[in-house]
């Protein structure tokens, strides 16, 4: 497992991406991309979150991949208490938002949310394949990191 907290800013969609991206860097492409997109995607959401219930607690951001290869996991945890919102059936392409979700849903095997103390914790799943395993080699192990 792999973690990172970022402050709630506008910034730290790109601060968890250039995080990630050399995280996963030993992953297949198909896997390593969706992962990275909807790592930036559930942050840029959870600062949105995270202002609106006027938090400026550090976002957690975790990774696992496992050992066997099977999947990636992916958790952000942010301050707000809300429930995640359904996905959207279609966003109109005039609007600057709201598509981060129907990535989501296109990109990830499985995903969803759980409340935690103080916030929630959204979460999305990556199935490999044998055709593209995922596992890391032991030296990808790392403790948390802050920002």
């Amino acid at each position: 497992m792999t973690c990172l907290y970022v402050p709630p800013v506008p910034e730290a969609a790109g601060i968890a991406r250039r995080w990630a991206a050399p995280l996963l860097r030993l992953l297949p492409d198909a896997v390593r991309d969706p992962v990275v997109l909807v790592v930036s995607e559930l942050v840029t959401n959870a600062v949105a979150a995270d202002a609106a219930a006027g938090a400026t607690e550090d976002i957690e951001v975790e990774i696992v991949i496992d050992p066997a290869g099977r999947h990636v996991a992916l958790a952000v945890t942010d301050a707000s208490d809300q429930p995640l919102p359904p996905t959207p059936a279609k966003v109109a392409t005039d609007q600057d938002s709201g598509r981060g979700l129907l990535l989501l849903d296109a990109l990830a095997t499985d995903h969803g949310w759980a409340p935690r103390c103080g916030g929630k914790c959204v979460w999305a799943l990556f199935r490999c394949t044998p055709a593209q395993p995922c596992s890391p080699p032991p030296s990808e192990r790392m403790e948390c990191a802050g920002a």
